[in-house]
């Protein structure tokens, strides 16, 4: 992500349509004192979220990311200026290899006030073979130091048959549920016809998708995404978006300001993954996201 400055954003994105909508007092009381991300309803889940998730997989895989990749004190560097500016929602994943770093930045953090989101792989692979469902769980919640997981999602699903297929793993994810081990299940999409058959599944709480203004890295158009995520959330799912700036395909800073500013006025998220791979884009991304946020 190319970095940018916050007085820079202020002036050049935000600006004239803070004067044009006469909220230019915003905008100077927004100079003086750092706004944090708000907190929303994870739509009808009962979880309450910050707006912005922290995201710890990019271009991860092999039990590496970007993330892990910076080194355990800048990594800790980035949660603790997130959760400076409000961010109390940590997404990270059994193949991102972040798990022991997130326990990390949560030894000095408040782990009642945050949300921990992981995802499950659910093919087995030659570097992360595949374990029961509940030994899987056991042992994420042991790489993290924490008694509970608050949402746990079935990584990357790419058939429109996930919901027969992938059974035996909602199942062992539904038990860890019922025994108090998860708060909440869901899944991420990364195929249209997978994104339709959860959204319509009773299954999951919370739908993960790609969502961006130019289908960069998407699995559909916007309008037919955005058609999904309505009926998501008409069936009180929980509705997280990611790959908003493209996983790196959007990478003008019109285009990030774009993009933020179309999904923001969508509406249709109630909350979103990016990720940081220094705390000056923590810093610049909140400042962006909340000042589209307070102009709806």
């Amino acid at each position: 992500m190319a970095e940018f400055t916050r007085r820079h954003f202020i002036r050049t994105g935000l600006s004239g349509a803070l004067i044009a909508s006469g909220s230019l007092s915003y905008l100077m009381a927004e100079t003086q004192v750092p706004v944090k991300v708000d907190m929303v309803d994870l739509g009808k889940t009962g979880l309450k979220v910050s707006r912005l998730a922290m995201g710890m997989g990019t271009n991860g895989w092999n039990h590496q990311s970007n993330q892990t990749r910076i080194g355990l004190e800048k990594f800790k560097q980035i949660v603790h200026a997130g959760y400076d500016r409000g961010i109390r929602f940590l997404d990270t994943a059994d193949t991102y290899g972040s798990h022991p770093f997130v326990k990390e930045a949560l030894k000095l953090l408040p782990r009642e006030e945050l949300t921990v989101m992981t995802k499950i792989w659910t093919e087995n692979l030659d570097w992360h073979p595949l374990q029961p469902v509940d030994q899987t769980i056991e042992r994420i919640r042991k790489e993290l130091d924490t008694d509970y997981l608050d949402i746990v999602m079935l990584h990357c699903m790419t058939k429109a048959n996930w919901t027969e297929d992938k059974k035996r793993f909602m199942d062992g994810l539904s038990e860890a549920k019922s025994k108090g081990l998860i708060k909440k299940v869901g899944f991420s999409a990364h195929d249209f016809g997978a994104l339709q058959s959860g959204v319509s599944h009773e299954w999951p709480d919370i739908v993960l998708a790609r969502f961006n203004n130019r289908e960069v890295r998407m699995d559909a158009t916007p309008d037919k995404i955005m058609a999904l995520l309505d009926i998501a959330a008409s069936k009180g799912k929980g509705v997280l978006g990611m790959k908003i700036f493209g996983g790196g395909g959007l990478v003008k800073e019109e285009e990030r300001i774009a993009s933020l500013d179309f999904v923001v006025k969508s509406r249709k998220l109630h909350a979103m993954t990016i990720g940081f791979e220094d705390a000056t884009q923590v810093h610049d991304t909140v400042d962006r996201l909340m000042g589209f946020v307070n102009l709806l």
